[in-house]
């Protein structure tokens, strides 16, 4: 599966955390083991980014997933 190719990859280069954002795709995520975050929570990198800032509404999911 295409998720789990791109997490074992994460996971060679040493990332220990996924963040995502969706609007539609939350339980597709979740049924791979990603889980609901308070946004509120994000490292200040992830809080900052483009998608936290601007591009993703506020409704958006934001799911957590350690490697």
């Amino acid at each position: 599966m295409l998720v789990a190719a791109l997490e074992r990859q994460a996971h060679d280069l040493g990332v220990e955390r996924l963040h995502l954002l969706t609007t539609t795709a939350a339980p597709f995520f979740r049924a791979l083991g990603y889980a609901d975050a308070d946004r509120g929570a994000a490292p200040s990198a992830i809080a900052a980014s483009r998608e936290f800032t601007a591009l993703c509404p506020a409704s958006a999911a934001y799911l957590v997933k350690a490697l």
